[in-house]
């Protein structure tokens, strides 16, 4: 997700890559950043540098997995400026598939596509799920995995929706990858974090949009846990159909400062309806901002049910029940008495999130949830939840997620409640928790939901960059640390905080079946490591390593092909591989030590 510009190196482009807060930065020790327009720049500028990593618009909190590396042989590869424009979209309705330029924002792909209307589609078309995040690149979005919350068997994360993958491979050559003429490959590229090569168009599978039914419901805190630990329950008593039926594409806001939340479940339009006014986030014109207006407020928040209010002011700050404008939130920080500093990044910003209490914040934000997510009839590219540019532009802050095994994910987010509020660790939190469920993606050796479905829990620290010197937010890291225990056993996710958490953790370890399957690909693919970024050459923590895998058979010398492949089962047990997959062994150390069951586990 990060490049350069072909032969001109933009005025304004920094020394090192950084994400689009002006955070994380990359080495400045590394070349300038380059922006290629052409296929054929980039190729160049891929084959003529020993070290480079392609990035997109910088969504990610993170650098040791982004950026080209420390020395002045590592360059960024910006594709924000590749193939720009609609005209190089290309959409072929034969094969409900689309062809889209490294540089295309989600958000626009989810407009274009809408505007396809026809005869025939007149709805237009869509993808059939899209993430919270959708003012990325698309491309950038699909090498890490991301996703929304999709139980659907042509859903689930972005990755998943992939049909071909164009790729700028290590020496400069273009190749295009298929599910049907390349299945190895595409396990490894469908979720690569650059790893492998430049992704410089995503070919996507594309459906009929339908209007779509929103359903929002307020829960308490004792009401969501129940609810993941319903899935758990379903998951493991009868399986991921019967999960997928129940829960197809439920998401939740669970605020540990208030200790309630909301969920939202969707339906397709029974009939042809006029959309619900005031919906569509993006139009919301922030560039005129002192005419901006966000939808009414259509019912009292929870807090302010339970407060007994029903104008909607709370400490003498107002929140009025019709629309509330960009310049009343802007006064609203102002009075919040904000000690945080500026972002760094461009553009007219304030520190939306600041000093003032966990539960004060808790119940501004609320209130503008039920604004801009409220129940009603959409057109499906507006139905499902996502993150209103204001939230990007206008706030500092680093954003975790963890994917939590559903067979586990009950026990788990009670535990964390139970954890959070032992602690009195809800101060540690400013904006609500989003809780999504995506179906298992075995065929993609780096998904976070390879395995089994897996419940993700995304989370904000808005805390650390209002402290002094931009100290830690302890109370928010032991949180994020329980995800991370042997209760939860939560993956991080490719696209967003993984150094503060992940410095004595590897690949292999987080990826035990299919982490040494990768690193064949890792070498038929990138055998000089051109692509293994800052987290490889020259760093302290090198997390793109296999010496694991040669340890215990799975490579060998140079990554090359396993020494071993076979399926033999553990000494004295009369239990066959499949029984040891089905129980969840193929990770325990004793099956690792000695290889056994390889290729059932999927180690080969």
């Amino acid at each position: 997700m990060f490049v350069w510009l072909g032969v001109v190196v933009l005025a304004s482009a920094v020394q090192g890559w950084q994400n689009y807060q002006g955070e994380w930065p990359c080495s400045s020790r590394q070349q300038s950043d380059i922006y290629p327009r052409t296929l054929e720049e980039l190729q160049r500028n891929v084959r003529d540098n020993r070290y480079v990593k392609g990035v997109g618009s910088g969504h990610s909190w993170d650098s040791y997995i982004g950026c080209a590396g420390t020395t002045s042989e590592a360059v960024n590869i910006v594709m924000t400026e590749f193939e720009k424009g609609d005209r190089h979209v290309d959409l072929d309705l034969d094969d409900m598939s689309i062809k889209v330029p490294a540089s295309m924002m989600t958000r626009d792909l989810l407009r274009y596509l809408d505007e396809q209307r026809s005869d025939q589609y007149p709805r237009g078309l869509s993808l059939r799920s899209y993430p919270w995040w959708i003012d990325q690149t698309l491309c950038g979005a699909v090498a890490t995995g991301t996703h929304g919350s999709s139980m659907h068997e042509d859903g689930g994360s972005l990755s998943s929706q992939v049909r071909c993958l164009g790729m700028v491979l290590a020496d400069g050559e273009y190749k295009k990858f298929c599910e049907d003429t390349h299945p190895e490959e595409m396990q490894a590229l469908r979720v690569s974090a650059g790893r492998l090569g430049i992704i410089a168009h995503c070919f996507m599978k594309v459906i009929p949009s339908v209007d779509v039914e929103v359903f929002r419901e307020g829960l308490s805190e004792s009401e969501i846990v129940n609810t993941v630990k319903n899935m758990q329950e379903v998951y493991v008593a009868v399986g991921e159909e019967e999960l997928a039926l129940k829960y197809p594409d439920v998401q939740m806001f669970w605020f540990p400062q208030t200790n309630h939340g909301y969920k939202w479940t969707y339906e397709p339009a029974s009939e042809q309806r006029q959309y619900t006014l005031g919906r569509g986030l993006d139009t919301y014109n922030f560039s005129d901002p002192e005419n901006v207006q966000l939808p009414e407020l259509e019912q009292d928040s929870l807090f302010d049910q339970e407060q007994g209010r029903s104008n909607g002011t709370a400490n003498g700050i107002s929140f009025r029940r019709d629309p509330v404008s960009y310049v009343d939130i802007k006064e609203l920080a102002e009075e919040s008495q904000a000690t945080g500093r500026q972002p760094s990044g461009t553009g007219q910003r304030f520190p939306l999130v600041v000093t003032q209490s966990a539960s004060w914040w808790a119940q501004q934000i609320e209130r503008l949830i039920l604004r801009w997510y409220p129940t009603g009839t959409f057109a499906y590219k507006d139905a499902f939840l996502q993150n209103p540019r204001f939230g990007t532009e206008y706030t500092l802050y680093d954003q975790y997620e963890f994917s939590i095994p559903v067979s586990r994910a009950g026990l788990c987010f009670e535990g964390l409640v139970s954890f959070v509020k032992e602690n009195g660790l809800g101060e540690g939190f400013r904006t609500p928790v989003l809780i999504r469920l995506v179906k298992a993606e075995d065929d993609i050796l780096l998904s976070n939901t390879n395995g089994e479905p897996h419940v993700y829990i995304n989370m904000n620290d808005d805390v650390s960059y209002n402290l002094e010197g931009n100290a830690v937010n302890n109370r928010f890291i032991s949180a994020a640390n329980y995800l991370r225990s042997s209760t939860c056993q939560g993956r991080l996710h490719w696209g967003k905080t993984k150094a503060t958490l992940d410095r004595d953790t590897n690949g292999f370890s987080e990826y035990p079946q299919t982490w040494c399957r990768f690193g064949q690909m890792v070498s038929k693919l990138d055998p000089m490591g051109k692509f293994e970024g800052h987290a490889g050459h020259g760093s302290p923590h090198n997390y793109w390593t296999w010496d694991n895998c040669r340890r215990f058979g799975f490579l060998g010398r140079n990554n090359s092909e396993p020494v071993n492949c076979s399926d033999i089962p553990p000494p004295a047990s009369s239990y066959t591989c499949a029984e040891q997959l089905g129980w969840g062994k193929c990770e325990s150390d004793w099956m690792l030590e000695g290889n056994y069951c390889a290729s059932t586990c999927g180690r080969c």
